[in-house]
């Protein structure tokens, strides 16, 4: 199933105040059936959060017609969505940072994005740094040492992480930058890029543009025990990020103490690069990706 134990319990204890919006929701010409849909993003956007909030609204409609996870399928080989094909009417919701065939085929794609500091000190806090060139034996082969060594120096001379700050820093405006390509290079859009810091500041708001840009009719779309329950499942997950990871494909969240204690100085670092300081005062807004220009 594509709901969670959670999703569940809540569907039952609030059965009468969702009943109105689940009825509206599975109402002939409400919910696209045989939708497919990507959510895709940089590293540490917000990503997941978006993939269950569509996850959780297209389970709802489909009512069991749905696969979801990580990794886009051949939508056109396993033929979801597709007329006169017996899985027509089956839909899929898929996670991706990459644009890949499978995401690519999807009638609809999502996208999140964040503040650019905090999606690099993330990368930072999960120990992804200074980890892009290792070095070679002669003969062949990684030579483990030197590369920890190596990896430990870069960490260490503010000089080196300032360079490995900014290439972090643009890194994610290539993915981001790649994904916008790729889709309008198909002749089609990103149809909600949301703002991690906007749903944190009114998650009701982004949880209703969400349904609607999967092409969930209005009145499923606002009703407020639908909201209520998709925004509730999102505190969910951040307050347990380990429950039902195979599902929800959640990690943890990382504190503000740990990244005043490894992210001092990476703010500082970022915005010594122009591209990199024009895409933080944009709050990572596609618009101001200088990859896409």
């Amino acid at each position: 199933s594509c709901i969670g134990r959670w999703e569940e319990q809540r569907l039952s204890s609030d059965a009468a105040a969702l009943q109105r919006g689940v009825q509206a929701l599975r109402r002939p010409g409400c919910f696209p059936h045989g939708v497919s849909v990507s959510v895709m993003g940089f590293y540490r956007s917000g990503s997941t959060l978006l993939y269950n909030t569509a996850r959780l609204w297209v389970a709802l409609a489909a009512n069991g017609s749905m696969v979801g996870g990580f990794s886009c399928p051949d939508i056109q080989r396993i033929g979801f969505g597709i007329k006169g094909r017996p899985e027509e009417g089956c839909s899929v919701v898929c996670k991706d940072h990459e644009y890949k065939d499978g995401a690519g085929q999807a009638a609809v794609m999502l996208m999140s994005h964040r503040d650019p500091f905090l999606s690099v000190c993330s990368r930072r806090m999960m120990d992804v740094f200074c980890q892009s060139n290792p070095v070679m034996l002669p003969e062949g082969g990684v030579d483990w040492p030197a590369t920890e060594g190596a990896k430990r120096k870069c960490l260490a001379e503010p000089d080196l992480l300032k360079v490995e700050t900014v290439n972090q820093c643009h890194i994610l405006m290539k993915m981001q930058a790649e994904i916008y390509r790729r889709r309008e290079e198909a002749g089609e859009r990103v149809a909600h890029d949301m703002l991690l810091e906007s749903y944190h500041a009114d998650p009701a708001t982004q949880v209703r543009a969400i349904a609607k840009a999967i092409g969930i009719c209005d009145e499923a779309a606002n009703d407020p025990g639908l909201v209520d329950l998709v925004v509730k499942m999102g505190d969910h997950l951040r307050e347990r990020p380990d429950d039902e990871g195979g599902l929800t494909r959640m990690h943890s969240v990382h504190s503000d103490d740990k990244r005043k204690q490894m992210c001092s100085e990476l703010e500082e670092y970022m915005r010594s690069d122009p591209q990199c300081a024009a895409w933080m005062d944009a709050k990572a807004s596609a618009e101001a990706n200088s990859f896409l220009r």
